[in-house]
């Protein structure tokens, strides 16, 4: 079955008014070495948290999106920036309608493999069913500010293997070997 302008009209519609139904976003309180959030309430900062996780997840070499902060930096961005928030609080009310939809429960009270099925449907604009589009152009949202937090944070940049700029005594010019390459890859 085709999906109308209407619908996608009203599924783009419904982010923003379910966002609003959410409390008043009070400062949480703070406990001893935790991120003292400034916008999210809990449901969506631990929503933020399961996606950076999705979308970074832990390996052999380095610690996930949650372990580095992603939502921490998120949620100091969102604070200082109304547009953001909206972005992200619709976003993510938006995720959290359709998976009670499907499944009657939130994103994060669904298992791994239901998260998993909604996120693989939303994951790419120019593959998600119309439908899906305005929870394709949240996780797109997602997806970027979780990597660019990861590769600003303390383990991103260890991820990198960056060690930073170094002092050379004395530069001796390029290698031969480097310079024959670049003039042989070099057009003209």
């Amino acid at each position: 079955m085709a999906t109308t302008r209407r619908e996608i009209l009203y599924q783009i519609a419904v982010a923003p008014l379910a966002a609003q139904q959410h409390p008043v976003h009070p400062p949480a309180a703070r406990t001893a070495g935790a991120h003292k959030r400034r916008f999210f309430t809990d449901h969506e900062f631990q929503t933020l948290q399961a996606l950076s996780d999705w979308i970074l997840p832990a390996d052999e070499r380095s610690a996930g999106g949650k372990a580095a902060g992603t939502a921490e930096f998120i949620d100091v961005m969102a604070a200082s920036d109304e547009k953001l928030a909206a972005s992200f609080t619709g976003g993510l009310a938006w995720l959290d309608h359709q998976m009670r939809t499907r499944h009657g429960a939130t994103f994060l009270q669904c298992a791994a493999a239901q998260q998993k099925q909604m996120l693989d449907s939303i994951a790419w604009r120019d593959r998600a069913p119309a439908e899906l589009a305005p929870g394709a152009a949240f996780f797109a949202l997602m997806r970027s500010w979780t990597v660019d937090a990861f590769y600003s944070s303390k383990t991103g940049i260890a991820d990198l293997g960056y060690v930073g700029n170094t002092a050379v005594a004395e530069f001796n010019g390029c290698p031969e070997a480097v310079v024959k390459k670049l003039l042989e890859n070099s057009p003209g």
